[in-house]
């Protein structure tokens, strides 16, 4: 009982926690909003969503105010007449179809509705980049999840999932084609960092260090040995040679890899994300990102950094495979991982100009499909809340 009354404390102070956007953007726009998210500076990519998403539909979308309430919170009476007072409800990003950082019995993912609230909700629904988060070997949704997931895609006026490997998951639990041609590819805000803040960094300037990150949550999911963290530590004392390392630190438990990095003498600074500007500012600068989490490959590559994913979990691998580049990626699982990692790494650190010139292109591919959603978002929202001033910014 005491856990459950600090949690609800937790979670309304990130339900009126004000999210500021990062630069100046457009937020007079007449629409009114509700943004559903996990709301968190536990997690430093998930810090920075919410920010971003916010920024994008106060742009390109006409809202000029938000609501946030956390994800978490079990949709009551209330909140469904807070519902009524807005134009429209957006849920995302992230990985919120996750069965257990808040397992419950009314959706089976971690938004907190019941199916009898979801059938009571009037206003347009909007899935933005939420992504399918189960690890390898982790056990299945509760069978509450197929048909909540259900009802939310039927009412949903816009489902935007952030790969193509979440889409081909989700399509098993959906009953109907119909629903499932709903589903479409909508890449994560923070792949599109340098479009949405053109002014915020300089992609083209590059300071002489490497980034690693590794991800230490669920760790009995990601490997059955964790003893190829000795080999990242490996392949950091030789990038050292020619490059600082910094350690980026998105979540407490990540600085669990350092003692390996300790005990070969690698020498590091270490990075712990205190704001949003400072992690896009961080992850602009380096030459290099070495990641294992989804957050520290896809921000950088928003950032326009080269990426060096390390693969623990599926969506690492589907990522890399949206922006049609697999070979940017080792899994822990490789026979030769530490050689292909070292090669991999020492390759990108020298093709630096190719590797971003890349990096570019593809972020411009992913920027001209989320216009086109904007439009079709805007289409239906036009239709049911015609926009006064200022008019659509594409």
């Amino acid at each position: 009982m005491i856990i459950k009354r600090i949690k609800r404390k937790i979670l309304n102070i990130f339900q009126k926690r004000e999210i500021p956007c990062i630069v100046s953007t457009n937020h007079n726009g007449n629409r009114k909003a509700i943004h559903l998210s996990a709301f968190t500076w536990g997690n430093a990519g998930d810090a920075l969503l919410p920010v971003i998403l916010r920024d994008l539909f106060s742009d390109y979308i006409n809202v000029g105010k938000w609501t946030g309430i956390h994800v978490h919170k079990v949709v009551n009476n209330k909140d469904l007449a807070t519902y009524e007072k807005n134009d429209l409800i957006v849920i995302g990003g992230g990985g919120l179809f996750l069965c257990d950082t808040n397992r419950n019995n009314l959706s089976g993912w971690q938004w907190s509705c019941s199916i009898d609230k979801l059938s009571k909700i009037n206003k347009p629904i909007i899935g933005f980049a939420i992504g399918y988060n189960r690890f390898r070997g982790q056990e299945d949704f509760q069978p509450i999840f197929r048909k909540h997931l259900n009802m939310f895609v039927e009412k949903a006026i816009f489902v935007g999932i952030r790969n193509h490997g979440s889409i081909e998951k989700l399509k098993g639990y959906l009953d109907t084609n119909e629903l499932k041609a709903k589903l479409l590819y909508q890449p994560c805000m923070t792949t599109l960092i340098s479009h949405i803040y053109p002014t915020l960094l300089d992609y083209k300037t590059k300071e002489n260090y490497i980034g690693f990150n590794c991800a230490f949550d669920r760790k009995e999911l990601r490997a059955s040995d964790y003893s190829f963290l000795y080999s990242i530590a490996n392949v950091a004392l030789e990038l050292s040679k020619v490059a600082e390392i910094r350690y980026y630190s998105h979540v407490y438990s990540d600085k669990d890899a350092l003692p390996y990095f300790d005990k070969l003498g690698v020498p590091y600074t270490l990075v712990e994300f205190r704001d949003v500007k400072q992690i896009i500012k961080e992850y602009s600068k380096s030459r290099l990102i070495i990641g294992m989490r989804g957050h520290a490959q896809m921000i950088p590559f928003g950032c326009l950094t080269p990426i060096l994913s390390i693969v623990s979990h599926d969506k690492m691998r589907w990522f890399l495979d949206d922006i049609q580049h697999p070979e940017w990626g080792i899994d822990v699982n490789d026979t030769n991982f530490e050689s292909e990692l070292k090669l991999k790494a020492i390759e990108l650190y020298n093709r630096l100009d190719e590797t971003v010139a890349e990096l570019v292109a593809q972020q411009e591919r992913l920027w001209n499909i989320t216009m086109d959603n904007m439009k079709k978002i805007n289409k239906v929202l036009d239709e049911i809340t015609p926009p006064s001033s200022p008019k659509h910014l594409i």
